[in-house]
C-alpha cells in the first residue's frame, strides 16, 4: 500500500467515523473499531481498512 492510498484510507475512514458520531454518538463509533480491536484509524490494521469503512458507511447509509 502506497502513502497516498493510506492517506486516502484514513480521510475516508476519518470522516464517516465523524459522520457516524454525529449522527449515533461517539460510543458508536468507537464501537466499530473497537470490533478491529483498534481505538482510532492509528490503530487499525490496513487489511481492516474496507471493512471498517464498510461498517462506517453503512450505518451513515442507514435510513
Amino acid at each position: 500500500m502506497t502513502r497516498d492510498d493510506k492517506e486516502m484510507w484514513h480521510i475516508n475512514i476519518e470522516s464517516s467515523a465523524d459522520e457516524v458520531c454525529s449522527i449515533y454518538g461517539a460510543a458508536v463509533a468507537k464501537a466499530v473499531f473497537a470490533r478491529y480491536d483498534a481505538t482510532c484509524f492509528d490503530d487499525l490494521s490496513p487489511a481492516c481498512y474496507e471493512e471498517v469503512f464498510s461498517d462506517l458507511e453503512l450505518m451513515i447509509n442507514d435510513d
